[in-house]
């Protein structure tokens, strides 16, 4: 299979944007999830995972309504009564994660590219791109979703416009955030891990400061750090330098908590590509091992 290549999905990113908004039916899909109401459960894997987690995010968020992120694999092993409806993130539309919903007798709903009998399918297009790490088919939905949850596309544009440069280049990282920049530190560990680049740990703020630090002071990690405007977060940078090699520091710059976490979460995906050109890698088209699919195509009973 030939992959796009990395340098060229990010150049092309503003105008697949650009045409998912035109292509796509975005009042019905706003209408959609305006109707959307009660308890609610979203999940997705891999890229999907942080589109799900966004997407919950701003459905509590906007309507006030109890959301929670699971995999799809939980669906068959929680309680579902608490909840009045379920929603599966799957651009394809076709992975045994987005058929997890089924078994349930929860209001159905897909996010996709690609609508499917059964459910209540929210669809979006999107122009064609074949990457190993998602890339435009996780940017492109969460710019959707972030229209949904602001309707601002002078905003929307100025900050896929955002950049950032690090020469990190390291085999370990660790990462500092909170539910704020939730879906921003779900995209590094999934883009680090799926890559194959680096490890990836992740730490909420205030469970660091309860011992975690003894993993980091025996790892060579570089450090990525999303600072807030609170006195753990000042309390954090000063004294983190003494603990790692190198800090890379994303800072908050929109007040709205939704909009500095798709915020950070595209500038994550930026530095994901940055650290990738340092170590002369290409995550959208990868030297994949050979028993890959042998997990990926997976189709069997979870429980």
């Amino acid at each position: 299979m030939i992959f796009d290549k990395m340098d060229d999905c990010f150049r092309t990113l503003n105008e697949k944007v650009d045409k998912a908004i035109q292509d796509s039916d975005l009042e019905k899909l706003f209408a959609m999830l305006d109707e959307i109401e009660g308890p609610t459960l979203v999940c997705g894997v891999g890229g999907s995972s942080v589109v799900a987690t966004y997407l919950a995010k701003v459905l509590r968020e906007k309507k006030h309504i109890i959301t929670d992120f699971v995999s799809p694999r939980d669906l068959f092993y929680m309680d579902l009564q608490p909840y009045q409806n379920v929603i599966a993130v799957s651009y394809s539309g076709n992975n045994i994660g987005a058929q997890a919903i089924l078994h349930t007798d929860l209001n159905k709903y897909l996010f996709t590219g690609y609508p499917r009998e059964g459910v209540n399918n929210l669809v979006y297009q999107m122009p064609k791109e074949l990457s190993y790490v998602s890339i435009s088919a996780t940017l492109v939905p969460l710019s959707l979703l972030f229209l949904y949850y602001c309707n601002d596309y002078d905003l929307l544009n100025e900050i896929l416009n955002k950049e950032i440069s690090s020469a990190s280049n390291n085999d370990t990282y660790e990462v500092i955030s909170g539910y704020e920049t939730q879906t921003a530190s779900v995209i590094l560990e999934s883009s680090f891990i799926e890559s194959g680049m680096a490890s990836c740990i992740l730490h909420d703020k205030y469970n660091f400061c309860h011992g975690r630090i003894n993993h980091s002071r025996r790892t060579d990690s570089d450090l990525i750090f999303f600072k807030g405007n609170n006195e753990l977060d000042e309390m954090l940078k000063k004294n983190l330098p003494n603990h790692f090699r190198k800090i890379i520091t994303i800072e908050k710059e929109y007040e709205d908590d939704v909009i500095n976490d798709f915020y950070a979460t595209l500038l994550s995906m930026k530095l994901i590509r940055d650290i990738a050109q340092n170590k002369h890698r290409d995550i959208s088209d990868m030297d994949e091992l050979e028993d890959n699919d042998v997990f990926y195509l997976f189709t069997g009973k979870m429980k």
